[in-house]
């Protein structure tokens, strides 16, 4: 799923569609720039379609029309809860994306796999 073109069309409520994270690129300064995400059928658990490559401003505009986006962590036996994004305004009017609470010891931005160029 890709928001791009998303700006031209009227606001929709997305507030049932999830998105799942399963690779982060990261700026210089630690914050995200890309992602690579799937749709989530919220009923089955299975994804909608293949993985695809988005950008932030379209992982953005996923949050604002009330789609949930989580952090997948990929770990061996250990049951991780699920680490939402949600957007975060800087003084400057930027936005980012951040990770909600809770905070898991080896559940930060930093330890999502990356997301090759």
């Amino acid at each position: 799923m890709t928001y791009q073109g998303a700006r031209v069309q009227p606001a929709q409520d997305e507030s049932t569609r999830v998105f799942e994270v399963l690779k982060v690129r990261l700026d210089a300064g630690g914050r995200v720039s890309d992602v690579l995400w799937t749709e989530v059928d919220t009923k089955s658990g299975g994804d909608v379609g293949e993985p695809v490559r988005a950008t932030l401003s379209e992982v953005i505009d996923a949050l604002h029309d009330g789609a949930s986006v989580a952090a997948v962590f990929a770990t061996a036996a250990v049951q991780v809860p699920e680490r939402w994004f949600v957007v975060e305004e800087h003084d400057d009017g930027r936005e980012s994306v951040v990770l909600g609470p809770p905070s898991v010891p080896g559940c930060e931005l930093q330890d999502l796999p990356r997301l090759g160029v």
